[in-house]
């Protein structure tokens, strides 16, 4: 089981989320997704030593750095909790963008490093960035495709989906039947001028999870979840 390490909201998940899984991570820009998700490959390598690989193709990791040092995530192995950003990718693979492949430099780069690196969990930031990336001919079959691809790496998969404000809907080509889980993130507005950030798993397969939204904060060098008081 693969915890996410936000104080109360792995009890909701019924212990956390089953290795293997391949999970969105869903919600609309400023919801602090890309921090929850490197705050759980964070605490797996601190606490259960996992071996991460965090796949960032819109912000640097300089900047993803800066991110994890302001929440209090430092102090932890490169070669465990692995970063790299598209402009590392462009110079690993420099005609990847004559050759207008990147879904398949995608697939063979995380096949190389999960098998070289013995990588638990990879995370990739974001599926609207990879999307700019492709051409999507034939999307419904192309995203199948991808997701089966994770599930035969053998890793658990995080998957950043951005949310258009006001919409339902968890990606456009509906990622969410395709994942094993969804957990989303929304800013909720409390009052005249009051905003929670609030979080709940819409879905994970084989788990008894609760499906109630919580309120989601950060103190210290944690995030915990409280139960949802005012509306």
């Amino acid at each position: 089981m693969i915890k996410t390490y936000i104080d109360g909201f792995d009890e909701a998940l019924a212990g956390g989320i089953p290795e293997g899984h391949t999970v969105l991570i869903s919600g609309t820009p400023g919801t602090m997704k890309s921090s929850v998700c490197l705050n759980l490959l964070y605490k797996n390598h601190k606490n259960s030593k996992k071996r991460s690989l965090y796949v960032s193709l819109e912000e640097t990791k300089e900047s993803l750095l800066t991110g994890m040092d302001r929440l209090n995530m430092r102090d932890f192995d490169e070669k465990d909790l692995f970063i790299v950003d598209l402009a590392r990718l462009r110079m690993e693979y420099d005609e990847v963008d004559q050759m207008q492949d990147w879904m398949r430099f995608i697939t063979e780069y995380l096949t190389r490093r999960v098998k070289e690196d013995k990588i638990d969990i990879v995370a990739i930031d974001s599926l609207t960035a990879l999307y700019s990336l492709i051409e999507l001919e034939k999307p419904r079959q192309q995203l199948f495709h991808f997701f089966g691809f994770l599930k035969k790496l053998g890793v658990t998969s995080l998957l950043i989906s951005e949310m258009n404000p006001g919409s339902d809907a968890f990606g456009p080509y509906r990622e969410d039947f395709l994942a094993d889980g969804n957990i989303m993130l929304k800013l909720h507005e409390v009052g005249d001028t009051g905003v929670q950030l609030r979080i709940r798993c819409v879905k994970m397969r084989h788990m008894n999870h609760d499906r109630t939204y919580f309120v989601l904060m950060h103190r210290g060098d944690r995030f915990l979840v409280t139960s949802v008081i005012s509306e």
